[in-house]
């Protein structure tokens, strides 16, 4: 397997364009674009420059684990490496989420003995980080997931749809696990109902908006307030989703104390799902996440090993 790599895409937008993150070609996208808080460039620079970000994960001979492939355990534990690549002109702050079954667990990392359920890490430029990652297991679990989010710490609150989509981006990897052992049927899990079905041509994977009408993208709400979330297929099939929803990078009820939401979406077709943003004590990013084929991931199918991210949210407290 080659490690999966974020690589960069010329843009040709605004004159005088600051870089900010680089991006990269199919499977995974990204763009680039300015960022003035956080690093200016001059004018003058380049936008043809690139950099990418390469991430994957090694089992303990080594060997890079093709994604969609089937992890090993031992004593209901797996342990890996995980690699990210950093080649790019900058520091960048990443933070490595795990989920066992759309579940946030807590793992181990850099031989810690402390468990933590999110691990923040610094890479410089154009340096590779390289970290021991153990993570207990059920044994009637069937997917574990990595989730790498770049910049976490960067709340953005004004409409700026490059970087949105930036950070919407989800680095993901997913395996399954126990697979001789697992029962689950990916089609009988307990679907939730929408609140809305809608056929408009609209339909992002997984979108946060305030009208059934449009996809009007949110940046920033107070703490609970009543918003809608959209799950849209563009496809000729239909997509089994599990949703689930993260505040700080902490997972938190998507809905009436769901903290998975499965739902099936016909094609062309998005189902629309009424929630209330979570409760804050200082501004926190929020973010939806969507796994399309939930129990169904496979070496051999690309579709079932995608996630999808929502714009992030920046959610202020009433004060």
């Amino acid at each position: 397997m080659k490690k999966y790599y974020i690589a960069a895409l010329s843009v040709l937008i605004l004159l005088g364009v600051f870089y900010w993150f680089y991006a990269s070609s199919p499977p995974k996208e990204l763009s680039t674009s300015n960022n003035d808080d956080i690093e200016k460039e001059s004018e003058e620079t380049n936008a043809a420059e690139y950099g990418s970000v390469g991430y994957g994960l090694i089992d303990l001979n080594g060997k890079l684990i093709d994604e969609g492939s089937a992890l090993n355990s031992k004593n209901n534990e797996v342990t890996v490496v995980a690699s990210v690549d950093n080649d790019i002109d900058e520091d960048r702050k990443y933070a490595l989420l795990i989920f066992e079954d759309y579940k946030q667990v807590n793992f181990k990392a850099e031989n810690k003995v402390q468990e933590v359920n999110k691990f923040f890490f610094d890479a410089k430029p154009n340096t590779s980080i390289n970290f021991k990652v153990s993570v207990p297991i059920r044994s009637d679990s069937s997917e574990l997931t990595f989730v790498i989010v770049q910049k976490p710490e960067y709340k953005l609150k004004e409409l700026d749809l490059n970087r949105a989509g930036i950070l919407e981006q989800v680095l993901s990897m997913r395996y399954s696990i126990n697979k001789a052992d697992s029962g689950k049927d990916a089609k009988k899990v307990k679907q939730v109902k929408p609140d809305a079905i809608v056929k408009d041509g609209f339909n992002e994977n997984i979108s946060i908006t305030n009208s059934q009408e449009k996809l009007q993208s949110i940046m920033t709400e107070k703490e609970g307030k009543e918003l809608k979330f959209s799950a849209g297929n563009e496809t000729n099939a239909e997509i089994r989703y599990a949703i689930i929803a993260l505040k700080d990078w902490e997972q938190v009820a998507v809905r009436d104390n769901t903290d998975v939401l499965y739902t099936t979406v016909p094609p062309e077709t998005r189902h629309l799902f009424d929630f209330n943003l979570p409760d804050v004590e200082r501004e926190n990013n929020f973010q939806l996440i969507a796994f399309p084929f939930p129990y169904e991931v496979n070496a051999d199918n690309y579709e079932s090993q995608q996630t999808f991210g929502s714009f992030r949210v920046v959610i202020q407290n009433k004060e």
